[in-house]
């Protein structure tokens, strides 16, 4: 998973990378999460002619297997409310209302619904010897395919326990179906989600600047944190650079978020260019001090166009670096000492420290919005600022794609 040098995407979202599934109940992935469920609610038992076995699936061969369809097939009984009719939604390989000791004798409430994708996981299940001699095919057949979940988009597949493996995926022996596992869970790891179906690792907006892909990313950071930070943080303090460092990392991140929600990243690029915002700050509110300001100026927008131009390269956020210049740009204006040369400067830097700090709350509070209560899913034009399409191929490395699953 490391070759010494960079970490592939899965080890990333595993160490905290900023991954917006993980954030967040994500719309598009759980619009096909949702398509798949409705697909596993109209499936099956697939039992094979030749006795090799048995799986949960959609669709089945007649010549090679049988389709252990409900209502059909011996299905089991169902309450609905006085009545009691068949179950529909069904059947499931290994798994039967039949032969769980919890659905033995229960009222309506208490009963597994009939709706397959609603069955948990039954942890009390009649002996094997039972199964074996069940007159059920569904029951009795050797299951030879449990759930998978494979890949970052947290696709789950029915498939055997080798090709889990030669997918890099996770086995799930002890489920069934698909609805009975998290895989997004087994997709973010970290700390469990407190609402099962609902992500909320918040905390990948500020853990992600502390983390780097492979020694080449982790060198330039040293490299620039003991030049241009170590400089900085003599000149203002390591407590008002580091408040800076840091909450431009997490409103870099933010924004990276929102614009390239399917790409897992770490590194503090956001928290560098509001370093970099902090020089201009500085020569700003020196004007007067300095000998040549416009040059010290010029150069300054000089080197940022060049890393900004390069941020239209894959693999390069630039969504993370323009908004954590942004941010660094405010805080710096909040933060940093400053001069005053006479009453009107010193009035009007006041008032400076005030607008800027309104901007950054207004700044965190607009990403806040186009995150959570209104997320924007597609812009077009966005995909211009981060990478420039050369060529068809240029840009496609900005993670999965949601339709691809299908």
């Amino acid at each position: 998973s490391n070759n010494g040098y960079y970490c592939q995407q899965k080890d990333l979202i595993h160490l905290g990378a900023k991954y917006s599934p993980c954030m967040r109940l994500d719309p598009k992935l759980n619009e096909y999460i949702q398509r798949e469920r409705a697909l596993e609610r109209s499936s099956a038992c697939c039992v094979r002619n030749d006795n090799s076995g048995c799986i949960q699936s959609t669709e089945c061969l007649d010549k090679f297997a049988k389709f252990v369809k409900w209502p059909g097939n011996d299905a089991p009984d169902f309450k609905n409310g006085t009545t009691i009719t068949v179950r529909t939604s069904g059947s499931v390989c290994g798994q039967d209302p039949r032969y769980c000791r919890s659905q033995h004798e229960v009222g309506t409430a208490d009963q597994w619904p009939d709706d397959i994708t609603k069955w948990p996981i039954c942890s009390d299940p009649l002996p094997k010897e039972d199964f074996k001699n069940s007159t059920y095919e569904n029951v009795r057949c050797n299951v030879v395919g449990h759930p998978c979940c494979i890949g970052q988009e947290a696709r789950c597949e029915i498939v055997t326990k080798e090709y889990c493996k030669y997918k890099h995926g996770v086995y799930h022996s002890e489920a069934t179906l698909c609805s009975q596992v998290n895989c997004m869970q087994d997709t973010c790891g970290l700390i469990p989600f407190r609402v099962a179906d609902k992500p909320d690792q918040i905390y990948r907006l500020w853990l992600p600047v502390m983390l780097h892909a492979g020694i080449l990313h982790c060198l330039v950071s040293v490299v620039f944190q003991m030049t241009v930070l170590r400089d900085m943080e003599k000149l203002a303090g390591w407590l008002r650079i580091g408040i800076i460092y840091i909450f431009s990392g997490i409103t870099g991140n933010f924004a990276s978020a929102i614009f390239l929600p399917y790409r897992a990243e770490v590194g503090p690029a956001g928290s560098h260019f509001g370093i970099l915002a902090c020089l201009f700050v500085e020569v700003l509110q020196s004007w007067q001090l300095l000998k040549s300001p416009l040059r010290a100026l010029f150069k300054l927008v000089a080197i940022t166009t060049v890393l900004f131009v390069f941020g239209a390269l894959p693999w390069i956020d630039n969504f993370a670096h323009i908004f954590g210049f942004i941010s660094g740009l405010l805080l710096s204006f909040v933060l940093l000492p400053y001069i005053t040369f006479n009453r009107f400067d010193r009035h009007r830097k006041r008032i400076q420290v005030v607008t800027c700090s309104a901007l950054f709350i207004g700044l965190l509070t607009a990403l806040f919005f186009f995150y959570y209560i209104h997320p924007i899913t597609d812009c077009s034009v966005c995909r211009y600022i981060n990478c420039i399409p050369f060529n068809e191929d240029f840009c496609s490395n900005h993670g999965f794609r949601p339709e691809d699953r299908t």
